[in-house]
């Protein structure tokens, strides 16, 4: 069967392995499919070739959601947070029940604590200092959420100390009152850092989102008493759903480019296997109240991999990646054609795994088995 910890590579096992029919029925009847290949139609039919030793690994559609890609995505951003090293660990509750809502109240947090206050008049009074927070910030659903509602999981660095009652000031100012209950501890363990990457795979439900309302000008025709054409231009106010992210981090939160991160912690083995997270400029500056929004939804992995961009004496040099997208086999609507291409990305890594090459880590699997318990839930 299959190990939680996965097989070390080179490494021969230490029992007889059934046969690959038995083990791919066994396989199939536990429902561990989603451990080993990514089910996705498009990242069936596409592959990476390496330009320089054409080695060919599969595509990942890398959405959060996916069972496969998931999990290792929340793993990357694990051990990326890890080498930022935060300091404190950060709980704002009741900040709001739509996604645009609680990320209204996390930039007017920021801005209360970065900016600071001189206090009034000549005694300065309710002056406070300012602190040059940067952050890791997470959205969690409350399990009443009713009565609760969202609250935001924040690993800050940059300061060493704040105040509980300073945050506790800060969020009753961006909710206007209703809510100031905060938590705030000193990162000593690697805990807070699961503890928060943990629900970068927890699905929001649509309703959760909320919707916002915009104005859009629309085109009528009507007919004039001659029974002519007549075009007009009418301004109506319809509502969209809120594009707010629950994944958010602050310009200098990392101390280099997430992609450099990732060359280095990672190597150029997993250029091809993750996305390519896209940076405008992290060496520029930033203003008080400049939170990025990095949340990574991209379905076209390609897209992501061909450059990498990177600061180099303050001029951007563009460096070409080594590994080139290709369609392996053409689009097709046939649901015949999609269960063979999925039969066939299974059979291949289940051959990779009795081989002794090491699909998944134990992180990987625990992430995995949370994701999909949820899943099931949600239904």
């Amino acid at each position: 069967m299959l190990s939680s910890e996965g097989i070390k590579m080179n490494r021969a096992p230490q029992f007889s392995l059934p046969a690959l029919e038995e083990q791919m029925q066994m396989v199939k009847q536990l429902h561990l499919e989603t451990l080993l290949f990514c089910p996705d139609p498009w990242a069936l039919r596409h592959q990476f070739i390496n330009r320089e030793t054409g080695e060919v690994v599969r595509v990942r559609c890398d959405r959060w959601r996916c069972q496969y890609c998931g999990p290792r995505k929340v793993d990357m951003w694990r051990q990326l947070i890890q080498a930022a090293e935060p300091v404190l660990f950060i709980t704002l509750t009741r900040v709001g029940k739509t996604l645009q809502q609680a990320s209204r109240v996390l930039t007017t947090v920021l801005q209360y604590l970065r900016r600071g206050s001189k206090g009034r008049g000549p005694d300065s009074i309710g002056a406070r200092p300012a602190y040059a927070v940067e952050c890791f910030a997470v959205l969690e659903e409350h399990s009443d959420f009713e009565h609760v509602g969202f609250h935001w999981h924040l690993l800050v660095k940059g300061v060493d100390y704040i105040p509980k009652s300073v945050l506790e000031a800060a969020l009753r100012s961006a909710t206007k009152g209703y809510s100031y209950i905060v938590d705030v501890r000193a990162v000593e363990k690697t805990h807070a850092v699961g503890y928060v990457t943990k629900y970068l795979t927890k699905e929001i439900d649509a309703e959760r989102r909320g919707v916002r309302e915009v104005q859009r000008e629309v085109v009528l025709c009507d007919l004039d008493k001659a029974g002519n054409v007549v075009k007009r231009v009418e301004v109506q106010t319809v509502q969209v759903p809120c594009k707010a992210r629950r994944i958010r981090y602050t310009r200098h939160f990392f101390p280099e480019t997430t992609a450099a991160l990732r060359a280095r912690l990672f190597g150029q083995d997993e250029e091809a296997s993750e996305v390519e997270l896209e940076e405008h400029g992290s060496s520029g500056a930033s203003s008080d109240d400049d939170v990025e929004a990095r949340e990574e939804d991209s379905q076209v992995q390609g897209e992501q991999l061909g450059d990498r961009v990177s600061a180099e004496c303050e001029v951007c040099r563009v460096k070409r990646s080594i590994w080139e997208l290709h369609e392996r086999e053409p689009f097709s609507d046939d649901i015949q054609v999609y269960w063979q291409r999925r039969q066939a990305a299974f059979i291949e890594s289940l051959q990779r795994l009795r081989a002794g090459e090491a699909m998944y880590s134990r992180r990987v699997v625990s992430i995995w088995h949370y994701q999909r318990r949820r899943l099931r839930l949600v239904g």
